[in-house]
């Protein structure tokens, strides 16, 4: 329960940053979000990735 808090924390983030156009920054989170579901999930995260153009979901 605890994980899943952490990534919809890092996952509204990561869209904040993206939304500011700070994509340095939402990379960083996005990084941070695979990693996390790769230790507890066994998952890259690569598919639920959503690519942004000019901060809006493409």
């Amino acid at each position: 329960k605890q994980v899943g808090k952490e990534l919809k924390r890092l996952e509204k983030l990561m869209f904040e940053h993206a939304k500011n156009l700070e994509f340095e920054k939402a990379a960083q989170v996005r990084d941070q979000l695979a990693t996390l579901k790769e230790r507890f999930f066994g998952s890259d995260g690569g598919g639920n990735v959503i690519p942004f153009v000019a901060g809006k979901a493409a």
